[in-house]
């Protein structure tokens, strides 16, 4: 009794998927007309007077002093700077923050102070 239940909601399901109505297909068509001016670019169409826009990219500052090094420690909060070593590629200072000695390395191309270490 079961089985025949289960054939029968089967056979009336599969009946109402198979005899559902078709729609209609329908053509959507999209047409767009160019023409060309000027800022408008076109890949198939050499414009030789298009440029794209220049992107802004803020330049690095450069450092390569051990004075203007010594004034971005001092804008960190730094005081008592020393020194250390302001030769090569990178710069190496001594300097106090809150009452502790720390041990900084600074960029000498950028100015970034990369490392810092308690003394």
């Amino acid at each position: 009794m079961f089985k025949k239940t289960i054939i029968a909601a089967f056979a009336l399901v599969a009946s109402f998927v198979a005899f559902q109505p078709v729609e209609q297909a329908q053509a959507r068509v999209n047409i767009d007309i160019g023409i060309g001016g000027p800022g408008y670019y076109n890949p198939g169409y050499y414009q030789p007077y298009y440029r794209p826009v220049p992107v802004y990219r803020p330049r690095p500052r450069y450092v390569n002093r051990c004075s203007r090094a010594r004034r971005i420690i001092r804008n960190r909060g730094y005081y008592r700077i020393r020194a250390i070593d302001c030769s090569g590629r990178r710069f190496t200072f001594h300097a106090k923050r809150g009452g502790v000695w720390y041990r900084l390395r600074v960029k000498a191309r950028s100015g970034h102070i990369y490392k810092v270490t308690y003394l």
